[in-house]
């Protein structure tokens, strides 16, 4: 069933979505997640079909044969437990671990990638709306203008062209924010996408609620990112896992030497047979007991057996000395592979760390651009429109206004820029 929040986000009226909230839904209803969330069940049963005969085992065996003159019936129960294990796992078992290990880290990565979707698309949709915002302000501004030099042109103040470049002005803007609330509607759409929800929702019933976060990253915070980094990226987590794994193998490498043993040995009381059995199976050994019991009449009897045979490889055309150094070598290529990725993630977030900081420069000083080019435009319009600028034209007033709009653009896209390089930054680090 859809949350309660799904089911408000189809009714006409407006919901509220925090970021919090988006991250949340989109994990429990986006496709990639859900998908990576079975193959991990998948894997682990696949995994648990190997293990299983660690478990007990009962069965239920009956037999019946039949001739011309005589007829046999009978039923027995029988009861297992592996109880002793040891030496190479097994190549199955060993294939099924490792395909559960890659499920379960592809779904931390997708997860992860998930969510920095999720936080883009929501943080792109709060810049836009706050970049409509800003030029609904200015819009407000030019209409203000454009009726003040209306009112001018009646006493003979201005000319008509004068009037004409102000109410051009209104329409340049207007088609400005047009365009954004177009583009609006677009990124909220790759939002209910990102989170599972495009076809459920409409982009017109919702409203995000947050602020745009801006935070300054001090320069002396890297050395401590790159460690998160190398702490939390699943890459690293999963590498890791499998040197320990190969190193395990080549401590299982030795058990080549060890003497073959098989064993048995059993018990007969009464109806019940109580049997043990130890043999080699793909490197490993493996020993199991067993009960039976047959049901209906049987035999009453007291017995034992034991049996135990020992074969010591001697030389065996150092086909046990290949199978160490192999899986020395794996261990010996896991590590230096290992090293390279911990190079390669320091070094990617080292640079998303330097976008930052350059990308927070930039803003500021274009942030500050744009308080100059308005004040200069604001005195430009003043001047011409009092008719105080004996040697100022209008071509210099037309420049002056397509400075202001293009620092302006250029300021947006700036924020954007800054905003999406922090947001890099923490997927680097994998920190949420």
């Amino acid at each position: 069933m859809l949350p309660l929040v799904l089911l408000i986000l189809k009714m006409a009226g407006a919901e509220e979505l925090t970021l919090e909230g988006s991250i949340k839904i989109a994990l429990k209803h986006n496709p990639d997640v859900l998908k990576a969330e079975q193959l991990v069940r998948e894997k682990k049963w696949a995994l648990m079909y190997y293990r299983s005969e660690r478990l007990p085992q009962v069965s239920l065996v009956g037999n019946y044969y039949g001739a011309e003159d005589t007829a046999h019936r009978s039923a027995v129960l029988r009861v297992s437990q592996e109880v002793l294990r040891f030496g190479r796992t097994p190549y199955l078992e060993l294939k099924a671990r490792r395909e559960y290990r890659k499920a379960r880290f592809a779904y931390r990565r997708t997860v992860a990638d998930v969510i920095s979707q999720v936080r883009k698309a929501f943080l792109s949709v709060l810049l836009t709306e706050d970049e409509i915002a800003e030029r609904m302000e200015l819009l407000k501004e030019f209409e203000r203008k454009h009726r003040r030099m209306e009112e001018r042109l009646e006493v003979g103040k201005v000319r008509p062209i004068d009037v004409k470049e102000a109410r051009l002005e209104v329409l340049d803007e207007r088609l400005r924010i047009n365009t954004l609330e177009r583009a609006l509607r677009a990124q909220k759409l790759e939002l209910l996408k990102v989170m599972g929800l495009l076809g459920r929702a409409s982009p017109d019933g919702i409203e995000l609620v947050g602020e745009v976060p801006e935070e300054e990253v001090p320069e002396d915070s890297l050395d401590a990112m790159v460690r998160k980094a190398l702490e939390n990226r699943s890459e690293i987590a999963e590498l890791r896992e499998e040197v320990e794994e190969q190193r395990r193998l080549v401590r299982q490498a030795l058990w080549e030497w060890f003497p073959g043993i098989t064993a048995s040995a059993s018990y007969g009381r009464g109806r019940t047979d109580l049997n043990f059995r130890m043999s080699k199976v793909e490197g490993q050994w493996r020993g199991t007991m067993y009960l039976e019991r047959p049901l209906g009449r049987g035999t009453e009897r007291e017995d034992w057996e034991v049996r135990v045979g020992l074969v010591f490889p001697i030389f065996r055309g150092m086909r046990n000395w290949g199978v160490l150094q192999e899986e020395r070598a794996k261990l010996k290529s896991l590590e230096y592979e290992l090293k390279k990725l911990e190079d390669r993630i320091e070094l990617e977030v080292r640079e998303d760390f330097f976008k930052v900081l350059d990308a927070k420069e930039r803003l500021d000083i274009q942030r500050e651009r744009v308080e100059i080019t308005k004040e200069r435009l604001e005195i430009f319009e003043a001047l011409i429109e009092y008719e105080w600028a004996r040697y100022i034209t209008y071509e210099d007033l037309l420049r002056r206004r397509e400075d202001f709009h293009s620092t302006q653009r250029e300021y947006f896209s700036d924020r954007r820029e800054y905003v999406m390089a922090l947001e890099d930054l923490r997927r680097a680090v994998e920190e949420f």
